[in-house]
Parts: structure tokens; sequence; C-alpha cells
């Protein structure tokens, strides 16, 4: 017998419509970049500088894959890594301006995926789930990770 209490657990639906999402992201045949390479530029490019250790964190991933994937990226020139003038010890990632139509490509894709999700609501709703969203995302941004609180 299934038990499907998922309809009534927040995180199992975001869980749910993120992996639709996922599943209709898919690279062309032919680009530059894979579906995880996009994720760390599009990730570079919303927070400049961030290090290699802050870049493995937000996107969930070993330090080990991100070094082996910025090395690649940074070969061909869609990134670079800069010394940090605080901590010389540091190296602080930029995207390259080879990097932009990747990204502006990316972006176009993303928004087509969105309104794909979207079309359901009407103006006022999409309005109101972006808000609750920003909303959500800014508290648990200023209270502590994973606590309770």
């Amino acid at each position: 017998m299934k038990h499907d209490i998922s309809k009534d657990i927040f995180v199992f639906q975001i869980s749910d419509l993120l992996r639709m999402m996922k599943q209709h992201f898919v690279t062309e045949e032919g680009t530059e970049v894979t579906r995880s390479q996009i994720k760390l530029l599009i990730t570079v490019w919303r927070n400049p500088g961030i290090t290699q250790q802050g870049l493995a964190k937000q996107l969930e991933i070993a330090n080990m894959s991100v070094c082996r994937q910025v090395d690649t990226l940074e070969e061909r020139g869609m990134l670079e890594r800069k010394t940090d003038p605080k901590d010389r010890r540091a190296r602080r990632l930029f995207t390259t301006e080879k990097t932009v139509p990747v990204i502006k490509e990316a972006i176009e894709h993303l928004k087509e995926v969105s309104e794909l999700f979207l079309t359901p609501l009407d103006k006022d709703e999409r309005d109101m789930l972006i808000r609750f969203l920003n909303r959500m995302i800014e508290y648990r941004t200023t209270h502590k990770a994973g606590g309770k609180s």
C-alpha cells in the first residue's frame, strides 16, 4: 500500500518540483558546458569573488569536484582565479567575458522552464509565490542555519 503524505509536507513538494524542473533543464547537444558546469558558472556569476570552498559548500559537492571543474573552466577561459588581497593564500573566483553568452543562454532556458511550471498560475499568484519564496529564503538566511528558530 502506497503512503502518500508528500502532498502535506512542504519539503516533499519542493523536492518533487525541483526534481521535475531539473529534468526539463537539459543542455543542448553541442553546447560547450555541462549542466553541472552551468550551475557552477551561474553560482560564481551571482557571487563574484567566491572562494572554491564557499562554492563547494553552496553547490553541496566535494572540494575536489569543484577544483576539477574550476580547473577545466579556467583552462577554457571561462573562469579566472584571483589572489585575495586580504589573504594571499585564498583564491577568489570570477567569470570572464567568454562566459557571458553561456550564462545568458542558460538564463533564457531557465526562464522557459520557469514559465512552463508557472503556467497554471495567474500574474497575482506568481507574484505572491515569488514574494513568499523570497521571504522564506530571507528568513532562513538571517536565522541560524539548521536551527529550529
